[in-house]
Formats: C-alpha cells, structure tokens, sequence
C-alpha cells in the first residue's frame, strides 16, 4: 500500500488545471515536462517526484499540502466549523475540550 495517493494527487491537479482554464499542454510548459507526463500524473499511471510535485504545485498556485494530502489549514478549519453548526455553546465547549484532548494524546 502506498503513503502518497497518487490518484488522488492526479485528481487534484487535473481539477485544478481546469478551473485555472490551462491546457495540459500549457502545465506542461510552465513546468519544462512534458504533456504525456502531465496526463500520466493526472490519471496515476506515472507515479512522480516530490520536486515535480513542487514544480505542478508552484505552477497551479496551490498549498503542496493540500496537493498531496488533500488538506490544509483553511479546509481543516472549515470541517471543524461545519461540524459545530447547529451545537448549543455548551455542546460547542465540549466538542473543542475533546479535540483538544485528542490532540495532546497525539503530539
């Protein structure tokens, strides 16, 4: 089983991609690989470095966080806050004296 999910990774870069309106040959360009390769990392038949994921990510502007793992500070917020809608104060309270406790179990 692999850490990294590659397919995941594609899937973010490839959505990415198109909401900046960009080609895969245009991605290609701004990172000196070529377009077959982009459409292999996309798909997850090419599995790629650490310092292309640097490269794609510096590209589309994106948190190399979030590319590779699919998270970061924002969207970790935003769980944490949706989570917590519809919670009276006191429920509120406990939920953020569990997380807390949580977190110091796992430093």
């Amino acid at each position: 089983m692999d850490i990294i999910d590659f397919k995941e990774i594609g899937k973010r870069i490839k959505i990415k991609r198109i909401d900046l309106k960009l080609t895969q040959e245009k991605l290609a360009e701004m990172t000196d690989l070529t377009e077959t390769y982009i459409g292999a990392i996309e798909r997850a038949t090419s599995k790629c470095s650490i310092e292309t994921l640097v490269k794609i990510a510096q590209s589309l502007n994106m948190n190399l966080d979030y590319l590779v793992l699919g998270t970061n500070i924002n969207n970790v917020n935003n769980r944490f806050s949706t989570l917590m809608q519809g919670m009276n104060k006191d429920k509120q309270k406990l939920y953020i004296e569990l997380c807390e406790s949580i977190a110091d179990k796992l430093k």
